[in-house]
């Protein structure tokens, strides 16, 4: 992936200095012939390339979208028009399972107006909630208190490394706020299909790339 990716670069900037013509016209149709070039070479990679661009301008459409809405909203309270909003926090169970792909998913969601991710979450005992909380309703002594704090401030800390490893499905959640959860089955369910499942498709075609290369 990297390599092809490299060699796309290369011939968008080779491009401009064999025609003598160093303007942004050149740069772009110097890129559009190396992802034709590589995409001869590795057929996924095309559809990678593709796939990726689709989901950009969706995010940016979803990004529109969703100004709209919230400018319509305060709109409609600026005029007396009361809305009903339901503003809470969900968590997200998540199938990705590599950090970046996660990074980027926090990111587009924080982007789009109307939600924010809040934090990165793990199941417990069926319940989801962010790493290194105290589970609810323990019992015991204080001292019995104390020492479950300690661990789950141990763990805690342990969090950077189980991070940056691949996770078992269905353990990460993300925490995401939003500012009307009328339904939070169908929030989470638009979550996952709106933005996840084209960042998953992304990854496993990069793994597909990769271990061709292999």
């Amino acid at each position: 992936m990297q390599q092809l990716l490299v060699l796309n670069l290369f011939i968008s900037l080779m491009w401009p200095v064999l025609n003598n013509d160093y303007t942004f016209e050149a740069l772009l149709l110097g890129f559009i012939f190396g992802f034709v070039v590589t995409s001869l070479v590795q057929r996924r990679y095309g559809q990678y390339t593709v796939r990726a661009a689709g989901f950009v301008a969706y995010v940016l459409l979803a990004i529109l979208q969703s100004n709209l809405r919230l400018a319509a909203t305060v709109l409609a309270n600026a005029v007396g028009m009361q809305t009903s909003l339901r503003p809470g926090i969900v968590a997200v169970p998540l199938d990705l399972t590599n950090p970046f792909d996660i990074t980027v998913l926090a990111t587009v969601i924080t982007l789009t107006p109307g939600t924010l991710s809040v934090d990165l979450g793990e199941d417990v005992s069926g319940r989801l909630r962010p790493y290194g909380e105290p589970e609810d309703g323990a019992t015991g002594t204080d001292s019995a208190r104390r020492e479950q704090r300690a661990q789950s401030e141990m763990s805690s800390t342990q969090l950077p490394h189980r991070t940056t490893g691949p996770r078992a499905r269905g353990e990460a959640a993300l925490l995401v706020h939003a500012i009307d959860v009328s339904d939070p089955k169908v929030f989470r369910a638009d979550i996952k299909q709106r933005f996840e499942s084209p960042l998953l498709e992304l990854r496993r075609l990069i793994a597909e790339m990769d271990s061709a290369d292999n």
